[in-house]
């Protein structure tokens, strides 16, 4: 086994069209001068620091998923428990 592991593969990019408000383009784009990048970068980036620091969101969030755990168990269990045989 190697120390050093493969880096994990980059995620799918995917296109989306949105609106905005002109003067928050506006922003966005003298935000993006001021760093010297792109929409394309400053985007994620602050979705990603939203999320982040987002702490009702991450809270919704984990509930959301425990739920959704919680309906593919019990349907497993429903599964399994119908497919075991009857004894005579």
């Amino acid at each position: 086994m190697s120390i050093i592991k493969k880096p994990a593969a980059p995620p799918k990019i995917v296109t989306v069209e949105f609106q905005l408000e002109e003067p928050l383009l506006g922003t966005l784009n003298a935000y993006c001068e001021f760093i010297e990048s792109t929409v394309d970068h400053v985007v994620p980036t602050a979705l990603r620091l939203v999320f982040k620091k987002d702490y009702d969101f991450k809270r919704w969030l984990r509930a959301k998923k425990d739920a959704q755990k919680s309906q593919v168990e019990d349907k497993s269990n429903r599964t399994q428990g119908s497919a075991t045989p009857a004894k005579p």
